[in-house]
């Protein structure tokens, strides 16, 4: 009777072993399945001072962002469509604060 209960946890054991290890292991997944959305995108914009999103493209795998932040700068943010890493960002001083340096 044990060796018959051994035998069959054995049998468990091993069919449970593979439906373990493919669930620890997505699928890879494919190109369209990796872009940030539109709105990861205005997200991340927001994060880095952007408080009014004017414009948004995307193109060649990228976001273009461009907007102002919160005195009235213009800000254009290039994010990496794959993971939403910032490429690019200029932000053009508003006319009060160049103004303020003269």
């Amino acid at each position: 009777m044990l060796s018959r209960r051994s035998t069959m946890l054995a049998a468990l054991a091993t069919c449970a072993i593979p439906a373990l290890a493919s669930a620890q292991s997505p699928e890879t997944p494919k190109p369209s399945d990796r872009m940030i959305s539109k709105d990861d995108a205005r997200r991340i914009a927001n994060k880095h001072g952007m408080a009014r999103v004017e414009d948004m493209t995307f193109d060649d795998g990228h976001w273009k962002v461009e907007g102002r932040d919160a005195t009235g700068a213009v800000i254009q943010i290039n994010l990496r469509g794959s993971d939403g890493t910032v490429m690019r960002l200029e932000r053009e001083r508003p006319a009060s604060a160049k103004a303020d340096r003269s």
